[in-house]
């Protein structure tokens, strides 16, 4: 009674989702709950301000940082088996943005697509591959060279995760431009300890570095980012940071005027090679050494904003669990098989036979990978899951004769199944059957 009363006085409250536990018992207390920054809360604290209102807005984007959990991987695997938790609602892997795209279809979802901070160059990186080019780039900023690569040469060192020849070109690019807003963004621990302690050797005081968290929500004239790709950089230190597109978006879009990356390409090429092509960081050096003028290949979450549906359907998920029961028992180990989901066209193939434009929009619902070399994936089948949008929708039908025809050009197997049959274990398994037998 005492907080209605308050309410009545002062109708807005604001306090971090952990202190709401303060504001009365869980009641809906309040007509509407505005949750900034969404993407970055964990699902168990968010439900103390959820309680206490009617209506719900989640605010926040969910291609950046996910929030920091420290709950062990292993007691959380235990905890989702003992209580049944879907994936879902996974609490280390989502946030409560994420499980609130994964679970509700019917609420609204909005981008707010007008983009004013970053130079055109610059953000349409992220534009075109986390954003599925839904935003509308408004920015006025001018930059003789808004995009630039510095391929560090000599950056073999003995030190894990660090690169002191990129730390000392860094700190004569500060020295040389004292007039610029400056900050230094690495994905590495150590590299951001080895930076500022040269920083402080040569009594720079005013310039922010750090790991990609310290720069969430900041913005800079220029933005140094330091990959610290060395000769040292194993295959599985790099598998982590050519997926990671959270810390990839949000160091990229803090750049205003000028983003600068510096690494090696050597390494970078060595490691790609041996990690597969889905690399956003490979991209990322592409398209900077080119000025903007290679091919991004898409990577958008699924979002109803963004124009994705999201993948977890009951019908896909049942599709999937049929599917890899099958491929198991059609192999019997003789070959080793992945199965992965929503695949971009262009991480299948390497060129764009037919020019379409689709090689770069599209996406497979599943492609099968052969392992070979004990780690690396060859794709080798594409799988289509349809609904009845793809015989009476000619706009959808239009797109999967593009898709057929890129694959034709590749000869690459394609195969479209209807819907209605992604439960139908003995049908899936014997277009296995048929195509194991026949390739």
């Amino acid at each position: 009674e005492n907080l209605r009363n308050f309410l009545r006085v002062f109708p807005i409250c604001a306090t971090t989702n952990i202190s709401a536990h303060k504001l009365g018992e869980p009641k809906q207390y309040f007509d509407m709950v505005i949750m900034d920054e969404a993407s970055q809360c964990n699902t168990a604290v968010s439900l103390l301000p959820i309680l206490r209102g009617r209506n719900l807005m989640l605010v926040g984007d969910p291609q950046q940082l996910n929030p920091v959990i420290l709950l062990n991987p292993r007691d959380n695997h235990i905890l989702k088996q003992k209580y049944s938790v879907a994936d879902e609602y996974d609490y280390i892997k989502n946030s409560v943005y994420k499980t609130f795209i994964a679970c509700d279809a019917v609420s609204d979802e909005i981008l707010l697509s007008y983009h004013y901070r970053c130079h055109e160059k610059i953000i349409n990186f992220n534009n075109k591959k986390y954003y599925n080019r839904k935003l509308k780039v408004k920015s006025r900023v001018k930059s003789d060279k808004p995009l630039v690569f510095v391929d560090v040469q000599d950056n073999d060192t003995d030190i894990k995760n660090a690169s002191p020849a990129e730390a000392k070109k860094i700190i004569d690019y500060i020295k040389d431009n004292r007039d610029k807003k400056v900050g230094i963004i690495t994905p590495f621990v150590n590299q951001k300890i080895l930076i500022e302690s040269m920083l402080k050797e040569n009594k720079i005081d005013d310039v922010t570095c750090g790991t990609v968290h310290a720069f969430q929500g900041d913005e800079k004239d220029v933005i140094l980012f330091s990959l610290a790709v060395t000769g040292q950089t194993s295959p599985n230190t790099y598998s982590w940071l050519k997926n990671n597109r959270e810390l990839i978006n949000v160091a990229t879009s803090r750049a205003k005027e000028q983003l600068i990356v510096l690494s090696s390409k050597k390494n970078i090429d060595r490691l790609h090679y041996v990690c597969g092509d889905d690399d956003d960081v490979y991209d990322l050096v592409n398209y900077l050494r080119t000025n903007g003028a290679s091919k991004v290949a898409e990577k958008p979450m699924a979002s109803r904003a963004l124009g994705i549906k999201p993948y977890s359907t009951e019908t896909e998920e049942a599709f999937l669990q049929c599917l890899k029961h099958a491929l198991d028992n059609v192999l019997y180990n003789k070959r080793k098989c992945t199965v992965h989901k929503e695949v971009s066209i262009a991480h299948v193939f390497q060129e764009n036979l037919t020019n379409s434009d689709l090689f770069y929009t599209g996406r497979f619902d599943f492609v099968v990978y052969e392992k070979v070399y004990g780690k690396k994936e060859i794709p080798i089948l594409a799988i289509e899951l349809d609904g009845m949008e793809h015989y009476d929708d000619e706009t959808v039908i239009l797109r999967d004769k593009k898709k057929a025809e890129i694959c034709r050009k590749h000869g690459f197997e394609l195969i479209r199944i209807q819907n209605s049959y992604a439960r139908r274990y003995n049908y899936i398994k014997e277009i296995l059957i048929d195509y194991f037998t026949n390739n």
